[in-house]
């Protein structure tokens, strides 16, 4: 993937994140870490999610100290970004997903939270509090006003338990109105916001294989 920085329309910012900053007007390389879900799947071959939808995030609900102990070995290996298991948040208002044998509802805006002091948790444990970031990442698939109301109401989680960052990921498509629309609502939480692209091969890019626009 490539990725591009839009910058916060607010000047605070965590020490994390001025590290991230430094290392960029230095033109030293950042490293992100890996794949959540992919690892989360290799090292859970028992569990399944229970939706397709909840890629990676079903592991939130099931087993969140797989969810650390894959931060964990992100921080241990030296990242400066850590992403939080949060891919496929948008979709859970949606799913009415119910965790544990009891069957105790669960809120998705507490499973947001809950992304987010996990990764401060490995970071913290890791002792990396000054020079790893923690990146609330989200898909781009915001196509419904459901789930742009959703997106509006991350803005309450932040301002509980802010991020370092927000990563905005496996964008296809440059100039589409709908992803305008949605870094400047993510603008309006006073956090920085990243883009992933999804790496384009013969001029087309993405799953369908859209044109690169």
């Amino acid at each position: 993937m490539s990725a591009s920085v839009q910058r916060s329309r607010t000047a605070s910012s965590s020490s994390a994140y001025r590290k991230l900053e430094e290392m960029l007007a230095a033109e030293r390389c950042v490293v992100l870490d890996g794949g959540v879900a992919t690892e989360l799947e290799r090292r859970q071959r028992s569990n399944v999610a229970p939706d397709p939808e909840l890629w990676g995030t079903w592991a939130l609900f099931r087993a969140p100290q797989a969810v650390l102990d894959v931060h964990r070995s992100y921080v241990d290996a030296g990242c400066n970004v850590l992403s939080t298991d949060t891919w496929s948040i948008l979709s859970t208002p949606e799913l009415e997903l119910r965790a544990g044998p009891a069957g105790e509802a669960v809120h998705w805006m507490d499973i947001a939270r809950l992304g987010i002091r996990l990764a401060r948790r490995a970071i913290e444990e890791g002792r990396r509090e000054n020079d790893c970031a923690v990146a609330f990442a989200i898909s781009e698939e915001v196509n419904s006003p459901q789930r742009r109301g959703t997106l509006d109401l991350l803005g309450s989680v932040f301002a509980e338990e802010p991020p370092d960052l927000i990563l905005l990921e496996t964008l296809t498509l440059v100039r589409d109105p709908e992803i305008f629309e949605t870094v400047e609502r993510l603008l309006e939480t006073g956090l920085p916001v990243w883009l992933s692209f999804r790496r384009c091969r013969h001029g087309v890019c993405g799953v369908f294989g859209q044109h690169w626009g």
